[in-house]
């Protein structure tokens, strides 16, 4: 076979061989979120002996294999859960890295924490939050990356049929509660904004480079208490969702008005239903596929009303 021919065969290898990588590596990226969608819908199947329904909605960036949004809920000792949510810096195999750290602090301070339950009876979720942050970060410190994380932790109690929740952010969104009046109105709180009865406050995002930058404050959480009730909503989201815009008209975005209005307008139906709505108003809006330049992920959650 001549020269140039056996360059030609050994290019289209190359291209046949890293198509067939690409391929394998997204198929694996999928099944790993198909895991992650039942996983998350198993747990809420016996929350609190209850039966909670849940909408879960993830799109990557244009042209990424792996996503960089993150949600987890963890059974804590006394009863409690851990919602997790998060949103990692950049996109793509990165993204998807510090992911895995993240995911690694977590069952392991989880772990911990268990331990020291088992052994005094004690459960501090403020120290249990502490503590992922600190084995994050050391985790970043050692691997020599400058790549951060948003995280939402949200400590859920229940209390007859209220639910407390205890949010410990670091710099991520909050999310926003869905309520049905008893006149059939719908009531939006966005929890992202200040009200009489709400402060939302947020710690610093998590990464070696801001820990070096801050010291002993960078630890330093607050935390923020909300109450809902049986037959509210809650709408977990990342900030790729109200950010996204269409690059021909111009930086006008997503934005939260219509975001909230999404919700308001499909109170009531199936929560999977009303994150499809979602995201097809999203990608009309954006107006094509490729426009997307963030991780898009939503989590609605349906408490149940007494009785049901």
């Amino acid at each position: 076979m001549p020269v140039d021919e056996k360059k030609s065969q050994r290019r289209e290898d190359s291209v046949e061989s890293k198509l067939k990588r690409f391929s394998i590596l997204k198929a694996e990226a999928n099944t790993v979120r198909e895991k992650d969608k039942i996983l998350i819908r198993s747990l809420f199947q016996n929350f609190y002996q209850k039966q909670l329904t849940v909408g879960i909605g993830f799109q990557r960036a244009y042209g990424s294999i792996l996503a960089g949004d993150y949600f987890d809920l963890v059974k804590l000792p006394e009863n409690k859960y851990m919602f997790v949510f998060a949103d990692v810096s950049g996109h793509g195999l990165p993204a998807y890295t510090t992911l895995i750290r993240l995911r690694s602090a977590i069952t392991l301070a989880v772990k911990d924490m268990v331990r020291i339950h088992a052994t005094t009876g004690l459960l501090d979720t403020r120290l249990l939050v502490k503590d992922i942050s600190t084995k994050f970060t050391d985790i970043m410190d050692e691997a020599n990356s400058d790549d951060f994380a948003c995280v939402n932790f949200t400590i859920i109690d229940k209390d007859d049929g209220r639910f407390r929740l205890r949010f410990y952010n670091r710099s991520m969104l909050f999310p926003i509660v869905i309520r049905h009046g008893e006149d059939g109105s719908i009531h939006i709180f966005n929890l992202n904004q200040s009200r009489e009865d709400w402060d939302p406050q947020k710690g610093y995002l998590l990464g070696s480079d801001l820990r070096k930058l801050l010291g002993d404050t960078y630890l330093d959480t607050p935390v923020c208490e909300f109450t809902i009730y049986e037959g509210d909503s809650i709408f977990f989201y990342s900030d790729g969702i109200i950010e996204a815009y269409n690059h021909e008209k111009g930086p006008d975005e997503f934005g939260d008005n219509r975001l909230e209005n999404v919700l308001r307008d499909n109170a009531g139906l199936f929560p999977q239903i009303v994150v499809d709505e979602l995201f097809r108003k999203v990608y009309e809006f954006i107006g094509k596929p490729e426009y997307q330049k963030d991780d898009m992920t939503a989590v609605l959650i349906n408490f149940p009303s007494p009785g049901e």
